[in-house]
């Protein structure tokens, strides 16, 4: 996970890049402009590794306990997939939950020497193997009944 406190020298994904310490993301080598709250945001869900990041989370964390509606918090998201053109999908809604940082990461530490640490996101339900080697995604809802699989496996455990 990429915390705030040992922030990188450079965060890269695809064709992008992100200095943290100058609050700039180029394209390309291209720099791309990009508002403070956006960056706030984009900052937070690269922080969370992959996993969703909640509305409520992202309102505190960028708007440190000011009181703003949510449609602040989407705008801000729309600023990001603007930016990120036709690769908007790195940026991807969870209904009900939040927000989730899509692309696969790699941090490179001060100083640029060496090779980059590559994150890969953690898929938002736990990614489950059976005896056959199939992968299937448990998924538990307070609204729906506890789910077992062809497997056997329960998905409360």
């Amino acid at each position: 996970m990429v915390r705030q406190s040992d922030t990188p020298a450079s965060i890269e994904f695809g064709h992008f890049s992100i200095f943290p310490h100058r609050r700039q993301l180029f394209a390309d080598g291209q720099p791309i402009a990009l508002g403070g709250r956006a960056f706030d945001v984009l900052m937070a869900l690269i922080e969370a590794s992959g996993a969703v990041v909640g509305k409520d989370a992202l309102l505190r964390r960028v708007w440190q306990g000011r009181i703003v509606d949510e449609n602040r918090l989407a705008g801000e998201i729309v600023a990001l997939r603007k930016a990120f053109g036709a690769d908007r999908q790195l940026i991807r809604t969870v209904a009900g939950r939040g927000y989730q940082f899509t692309g696969e990461i790699r941090v490179r530490a001060e100083g640029g020497t060496g090779h980059p640490v590559t994150l890969r996101p953690q898929p938002s339900h736990p990614l489950r193997q059976n005896a056959t080697g199939h992968l299937w995604a448990c998924r538990t809802s307070l609204r729906s009944p506890p789910l077992r699989h062809r497997s056997g496996h329960d998905c409360r455990s």
